[in-house]
């Protein structure tokens, strides 16, 4: 009996010790030991798909003001689960960027005159031209979304935000958006060399790293930034060889909201171009060389808007020194730099207008008009008295012609000048030839209205009086297609009763002939009407 007590005393003793170990050792099954964390771009449909987001994550990496987004770190399981949620638009990785690989050169001189004789691209650019007419992009935001920009004696930094992790100051460590920075805005000193904008307010938004290498994340909370900052422009000379929806609805956004995307089409040598690049949104960039031949490594398609120099180009680069740069990286900065320059010319367009008016300041290359390799052209700027002496020209022939298409011609070009004292006078030229063809249009349709008697004609004819100013004229043709108007909203009253009496007719029913004989009684007395109300009559329901 002892025996079998002490035996049933071990057997509780085992007992008690094995559940003190399941208590202190934590249990992990197969499936939860071998789940990874990652780190992913949640973009949801609405708060609660936000609010989920939120919830599942190990790790909130983001949230984004003007992106239905936000970046978090979250393992496989949630990741899983966030996929299949009704309120989750999609998820996407956390892709990475990195700079193209280019070799450099220090020049041997420091000095502004020297450098730019030796800076071909600013002379094919006629950038001299453009500061001696005191056009520098003065005041234009433009936002350098790069590897941040070198406190550089031959730049002035305006703001900046750091979005990489390991450090709060947007201050260059790479050299690159230094670079980049330098040709859109070096200063106009007895110092090194000149931007192509010298008045910019430049800010450097740094999300590269000191390696050049980032993340799609960062790169959204940097475009998020210069919406939410109010920048002009962003530039980004750096890309994504896959399509990223998530990266479109950004720069979409930022279009949206006003600003203009300027980015680098790649230096892979393909016939596709690089994202954000290849976004109708953003303005792509391929890069030429001194002979204006295409740069042998720029990416080429389609989607090419304009090109501009990108084979050794002198800028600014770390420790005050100065650096030769190649590839689309270094053309895209000079559009970026003409965009700025356009904004000061035309505050008040929109940069939708400026976009289309960037046409106009290139030199066109390769097959002609828009092709795959130069876009409308390579960069330059062109003296505001070349664009004079255009609209002059456009609306003498218009005066003399009286055509449509010349007025039409007159105004884009006019449309390219400043304001001023000459744009005004030219402007009221023009308007005298077009209010000319208007009343000339506007006879000929009110004519042609009398003439058919039809809704299109009268329409054609009242819209083409609603463009005529104030005058006796109008008001003569106005009381003209009154009359038209009337004669054919009574031919609309004829035919209507017409085929409801024909109706009636064939259908003989209380309702179709009191509708016929409704409609028979708002006729004037007429031959007409009395031949439709015998009709009537003769029908028995």
């Amino acid at each position: 009996m002892q025996g079998a007590l002490s035996l049933k005393k071990k057997v509780l003793l085992v007992i008690v010790f094995l559940l003190i170990l399941s208590t202190a050792v934590p249990f992990h099954s197969p499936a939860a030991a071998s789940s990874k964390e990652t780190d992913v771009i949640i973009v949801y449909k609405n708060q609660k798909g936000k609010q989920t987001a939120l919830h599942e994550s190990e790790k909130v990496n983001a949230q984004y003001i003007h992106l239905p987004a936000v970046a978090i770190t979250a393992d496989e399981q949630a990741v899983t689960s966030l996929k299949k949620d009704p309120n989750i638009a999609y998820v996407t990785k956390n892709s990475k960027v990195k700079l193209a690989s280019s070799s450099g050169e220090k020049p041997t001189s420091t000095f502004q005159d020297e450098m730019v004789q030796k800076s071909y691209n600013l002379q094919k650019f006629n950038v001299k031209q453009a500061l001696k007419e005191g056009v520098t992009g003065k005041n234009v935001k433009v936002a350098v979304l790069d590897t941040g920009i070198f406190p550089h004696e031959d730049l002035k930094v305006a703001g900046g935000k750091s979005f990489v992790k390991y450090t709060s100051s947007y201050k260059d460590d790479e050299g690159h958006g230094t670079h980049v920075a330098g040709t859109i805005g070096a200063l106009n000193n007895d110092y090194g060399t000149v931007g192509v904008a010298s008045g910019v307010k430049l800010y450097a938004v740094k999300v590269l790293n000191k390696k050049g290498e980032g993340d799609l994340s960062s790169i959204l909370r940097g475009i998020d930034w210069a919406i939410t900052n109010k920048m002009d422009i962003i530039n980004l000379s750096l890309g994504f060889t896959d399509n990223i929806p998530i990266l479109r609805s950004a720069v979409d956004t930022a279009y949206k909201k006003g600003l203009l995307v300027v980015a680098a089409s790649g230096n892979d040598k393909k016939k596709s171009i690089s994202y954000p690049a290849a976004y109708n949104s953003v303005i792509a960039v391929s890069a030429t060389t001194k002979k204006d031949t295409l740069a042998s490594l720029s990416n080429t398609g389609k989607g090419i808007e304009f090109s501009a120099p990108g084979e050794k180009i002198i800028s600014t680069y770390l420790k005050n020194e100065y650096w030769y740069g190649t590839g689309t990286s270094q053309a895209a900065p000079h559009v970026t730099g003409m965009l700025a320059l356009l904004k000061q010319l035309h505050p008040k367009k929109t940069n939708v207008q400026l976009r289309t008016l960037l046409r106009s300041y290139t030199v066109d290359l390769g097959a002609k008009g828009k092709d795959t390799q130069f876009g409308y052209g390579r960069m330059q700027y062109i003296p505001q008295a070349t664009f004079l002496k255009a609209a002059t020209s456009a609306v003498k022939k218009a005066e003399t012609s009286k055509k449509q298409a010349d007025v039409d011609q007159a105004k884009t070009k006019i449309g390219r000048l400043t304001a001023n004292k000459q744009k005004t006078a030219l402007n009221e030229r023009i308007k005298k030839v077009q209010a000319s063809i208007d009343i000339r249009s506007a006879r000929a349709k009110v004519k042609t209205a009398e003439k058919k008697k039809t809704q299109s004609t009268v329409k054609s004819a009242q819209t083409a009086i609603h463009k005529l100013s104030k005058s006796k004229e109008k008001t003569s043709l106005q009381k003209r297609l009154d009359k038209v108007k009337k004669q054919v909203t009574y031919q609309k009253k004829v035919t209507d009763a017409k085929q409801k009496v024909k109706k009636a007719e064939a259908k003989r029913t209380k309702k179709t002939k009191a509708t016929a004989q409704s409609a028979v009684k708002q006729l004037k007395a007429s031959k007409t009407k009395t031949n439709l109300q015998k009709r009537l009559n003769r029908i028995k329901v």
